[in-house]
């Protein structure tokens, strides 16, 4: 029986993709920091920090499939990448 490699790729980054397009569905579909919309742009925020600690704990390879086994916890925001860089420096310029 042959794999084929290709095929096999394709269907888990699909199913990625559509994991990730859920969890940001769940938590609001736009940065509640600065309202972008546009879903290449955003990413899963740990509300009080911790993502690094977090990300060592896990069982699953990605976030998405995480919250997906959890039921979307609270505790988590959705970003945009600008607005998730700026927290890391303590606070976002849109929250003045």
């Amino acid at each position: 029986m042959s794999i084929d490699r290709k095929k096999i790729n394709e269907r888990l980054k699909r199913r990625r993709v559509y994991l990730r397009k859920i969890a940001i569905e769940k938590y609001g579909g736009k940065c509640t920091c600065c309202g972008e919309s546009e879903k290449i742009f955003l990413c899963i925020d740990h509300i009080n920090g911790g993502g690094r600690r977090h990300r060592k704990l896990m069982t699953f390879s990605n976030i998405d499939e995480w919250l997906r086994s959890k039921g979307y916890p609270e505790g988590f925001r959705i970003l945009c990448y600008n607005c998730n860089n700026a927290y890391r420096w303590g606070k976002c310029p849109h929250n003045k």
